[in-house]
Parts: structure tokens; sequence; C-alpha cells
């Protein structure tokens, strides 16, 4: 392994510490929501809970604003350390709230800490990576989210809320202490022309001397902005929706993040305690989650270790399929259940599927969508472009939660299961129809395909 591989995986390691405080504030419902019904001090109502999950979802959508105010002033490196002072403050609050209020302003700050990772994160590692590793880490960035889901799991099960806050607390603190050393990135140095300190951060997170190819692909990708004039937003806007190929890169987007988040993955595993409850299965609800944990990361590991020969399309269009099987025998088993018939022999079903479930969503659905927002949209569209991906995340998110709770307290599991898999199966044919594969492309020749296919 060469030195510019080491320093790239070192970045990628300190860079998704953020990533895995997300991915614990992503989990932190699913052992935390059973315990407000039995252990918790706090006690909350059915009303109440889901307020809880989604305000991080609302928090999320707020916290894109933050990029389109600092991440062209203070740099992706100053808005990712910013973004450490309302994730620090939500785990403080979390675990100190003895009122819902508190709570809720706790898992506000949780979602705008998440929201200004989400935006930038990948837009400070797909300028700071090579081509060779750009696909691994912008896949390990869900990989590391899945891991902080499963920690959340792991830890919340066992101890209070108290104490898997104070341990969680932990992690955006070491960010902090880390990331604070690393460089900024070279396309915004390049953009605000220190083009010396943007030849210095090449070599430093390259590994290597000559950076000059580097670089002058940098400034090709500037050379249709003019550097002197700061675009305003709606200029911005109005850019990526005046050419063609950033409306195909806005549509792309918008596929990539439906795989993420309108398939069902927020509700289900929020609420998994509760279904593995209601199939009455003999394993208990603990392990099966746990399971479901360990699942979703070891899936998001083979998606790090196969996406560079697969690509990333390949690995959608495999793992869409999956999730439509697996949540089409949940919907038939709960729609028998449902029916008055006998599953006491089919108990297992929701267990094992959910289980398959998650397999077929950590291997693409889940890590794949950010590695392409990193990649397809052109320099300068970006801001709006990591706002809208943000937003449409916080909202389609938001969204399918709720719809969860109201279609299964109104006619049962089996019409939200029905509902995932029609929309999974929609989302499978787009992406064969509409994705292109990025990977192993540089970011100017991703921007050249997307105008060729015009």
């Amino acid at each position: 392994m060469d030195s510019q591989i080491l320093r790239q995986i070192f970045i990628g390691i300190i860079c998704n510490l953020l990533i895995i405080d997300s991915g614990l504030n992503e989990g932190w419902s699913t052992p935390i929501i059973p315990k407000f019904e039995r252990d918790d001090p706090l006690k909350v109502s059915s009303d109440e809970v889901v307020w809880i999950v989604n305000l991080m979802y609302i928090g999320i959508g707020l916290g894109t604003v933050v990029p389109f105010l600092l991440m062209d002033r203070i740099g992706r490196k100053g808005t990712l350390l910013f973004a450490t002072i309302p994730k620090i403050a939500s785990w403080i609050l979390i675990g100190l709230a003895a009122t819902t209020q508190q709570l809720y302003i706790g898992r506000i700050l949780a979602g705008i800490g998440c929201g200004i990772t989400y935006a930038v994160m990948p837009m400070y590692l797909g300028e700071v990576s090579s081509k060779r590793t750009r696909g691994p880490l912008g896949t390990l960035m869900a990989v590391l989210l899945n891991t902080g889901m499963m920690l959340a799991y792991v830890i919340g099960l066992w101890v209070s809320r108290f104490t898997m806050s104070m341990i969680a607390l932990t992690v955006p603190v070491l960010f902090l202490m880390t990331f604070i050393w690393l460089p900024e990135s070279s396309v915004f140095l390049t953009k605000k022309n220190r083009l010396t300190s943007a030849e210095k951060t090449l070599k430093w997170a390259l590994g290597k001397d000559d950076v000059v190819e580097e670089l002058e692909e940098i400034k090709r990708m500037l050379a249709t902005e003019d550097l002197k004039i700061k675009k305003t937003f709606m200029k911005s806007f109005m850019e990526m929706c005046r050419r063609q190929e950033n409306r195909r890169a806005f549509g792309i987007a918008v596929i990539v993040l439906s795989a993420l988040s309108i398939t069902g993955a927020a509700p289900i595993l929020a609420y998994q305690s509760h279904i593995f409850q209601e199939a009455g299965f003999k394993i208990s609800s603990n392990i099966s989650i746990i399971i479901t944990g360990c699942t979703i990361v070891i899936a998001g590991s083979i998606c790090v270790l196969v996406v560079r020969r697969t690509g990333k399309r390949l690995l959608l269009l495999i793992s869409a399929p999956i999730a439509v099987a697996s949540l089409l025998m949940m919907a038939i088993f709960f729609g028998l259940m449902s029916a008055g018939n006998d599953v006491s022999g089919l108990r297992w079903v929701p267990s094992v599927f959910l289980v398959i479930y998650v397999l077929g969503y950590g291997i693409a659905l889940n890590p794949v969508p950010l590695a392409y927002i990193g990649e397809i949209f052109h320099i300068d569209v970006k801001v709006p472009a990591a706002i809208f991906c943000s937003l449409y995340y916080a909202i389609t998110s938001i969204t399918v939660v709720k719809l969860y709770q109201v279609l299964q307290e109104s006619y049962g599991t089996y019409m939200p299961m029905t509902v995932f898999t029609v929309i999974t199966c929609i989302i499978w044919v787009l992406i064969y129809r509409y994705v292109p594969e990025t990977e192993g492309k540089t970011l100017e020749e991703i921007q050249i395909e997307l105008r060729k296919k015009n």
C-alpha cells in the first residue's frame, strides 16, 4: 500500500468521525424509544415519539442554510468545524433533558449538525481525494454512518439515555481535536486564488510531490466561473437550472437520494423493536436489533471493498431488488396476520427478511448516494446543490416517518411495507434508466460525460 493511499485513509478516518456521530444521532431513537415506555424518567406519547424522531430531520433541513452562509466564506474545513458546536450541545441537552421540549431542542440541534455534515463532508472528501480513492472514501461515509447507528444500538440498549449521550459526546469532541490539523480543500483554495496553499494541500493530501496535473484539472474546472465575483445563491441556482449537465446532475441526485430516504429505511429501523414485538418471534428484540446493526455495517463494508471493481451503478441495481423482495415478504406476512390467518409458523419472517432488507439497503442504497452527490455537480453550483440535497433528504425522511406511523396505525404494518415495496421498485427502474457510472473517473471526466448525454 503506497503512501498516497495511506494518507487518504488517514484523512478519511478523521473526517468520518463526524459521520459516526451522525450515525449515533440517526440510530439513537431505536434503542431509546422503548425506554420511554419503561424505565426512562421522561414519559412521552406516541405522537411525541414521532416528533422526537422527525425533529432531527427538521434540524437537517435547517442545517442546510449554514453551508450557504459559511462554505464559500470560511471554507469547507471551517464549516465542518462549526458543525461540532450544535453536535456537542445536542448530546448534552439530550442526556440532561427533563422535559420533552428540552429533548426536542436537543434533537433539532443534532439535526442541524448532521445537516451541515451531510452537505459539506461529501464535497470536502471529493475535493481532497484522488480518483483512485474517491469512490471508496465516498462509500466509507455511509459505512461509518451505519457503524454509528450500530454503536447507538449496542450502547443504547444496555445503558440509560444520559450515559449513552455522554459516551456519544466524545466523538464530536475527538473530531474537533483532530480535524483542526487537516488542510482546507484545494478546490476552495484555488477558487480563492490561493494557489500556493492549494498546491501544498494537494501534495500533502495525495502524498506526492508532483501535483501539476491535479492542480491544472482544478483550474480547468474553475475556468468557467469568474473567481472575482461572488455569486448569490439565486444566481447559482439559476445556473444549476440553465445548463443541461446541471439539470441532469440534479435529476440523478433526486433518484439516488430517493433510494436513500424514501425506500423506508428510516421508519423501519426506528420502529424495528415494535416490528419484532408485533411478529412475536422467540428471539428477543434486543438481539434482533443488534443483528440488524451489524448487518448494515457488514453490507456497507462489502460495498467499500467491491465498489472499485463493480462500479456504483451495478451495486445499486443489485441492492434495490434485494430490498424489494424483502419488503414484499414482510408485507405479505403482516397482511396475512392482519387478515386473521394463522401465522404462528411464520413468525420468523419479519426478523429474517428485515435483516435481508438491511443487507440489501446497506450494500448500495445507503452508502452510494452520498458518493454520487460529491461527484456529479459542477463547482459553480455545488453550494445550492448541497443545500438542495440536504433539504430533499430532510423533507422526504420526515414525510416517510410520518407516513409509516399514519399507515401503520390506520391499516396495520402491512400497508407501509407494501407502499415501500412499490416505491423501491420504481426507484430501481429509474436507476437503470437514468443513473450513469462515475467510478474511476475524475470530476472533470464526469462533467464531460454529463454534457455528452444531453
